[in-house]
């Protein structure tokens, strides 16, 4: 009776001790580069935006390394990315903007950008799809762009409203 105990034991310790199928890891770099090429178009800048914001260094860092992501190959240089990113979208906010941009509509869209950026800071920590969180990022960025091309286009001034 004690030899078909300690054999049984024996059957059962062995039957758990059974190391799992193990799975082929998935190669990360291949999906980051997956989920991030199918970036939106960027809205182009009007000529006259553009010779602005070439005086204004902080979104001129911003627009370099928003210009680094599709080149992104793994979650850690994702993490680094996303660090500068927040760093520079806070001296941005931070520092003086020029003078036609000095809006709360550009200001605001700086604060929706970095809310983008945590929700793909959030991704990369979780591991989970960048497709939305990008795509969004991307978009946000679209929107200031969009910003600047219609202050600069804009032919009305706050004269014509006035009371006379």
């Amino acid at each position: 009776m004690t030899k078909i105990v300690i054999l049984g034991m024996g059957l059962i310790l062995a039957v758990s001790c059974k190391s799992p199928d193990q799975k082929e890891p998935q190669d990360a770099t291949s999906v980051i580069e997956a989920e991030i090429q199918a970036l939106p178009e960027l809205v182009q800048l009007d000529p006259r935006a553009r010779e602005i914001l070439s005086t204004w260094p902080q979104y001129t860092s911003l627009e370099n390394r928003l210009s680094a992501l599709p080149n992104v190959k793994n979650r850690e240089q994702m993490e680094l990315l996303l660090e500068e990113l927040n760093q520079i979208c806070k001296q941005v906010e931070e520092n003086a903007f020029p003078e036609p941009f000095e809006k709360p509509s550009v200001r605001s869209r700086i604060k929706v950008l970095r809310t983008y950026l945590g929700k793909l800071e959030s991704a990369n920590y979780y591991r989970l799809d960048y497709q939305e969180p990008v795509s969004e990022l991307m978009d946000a960025y679209n929107a200031i762009r969009q910003q600047f091309n219609v202050i600069v286009n804009n032919s009305l001034t706050p004269d014509i409203f006035e009371n006379e």
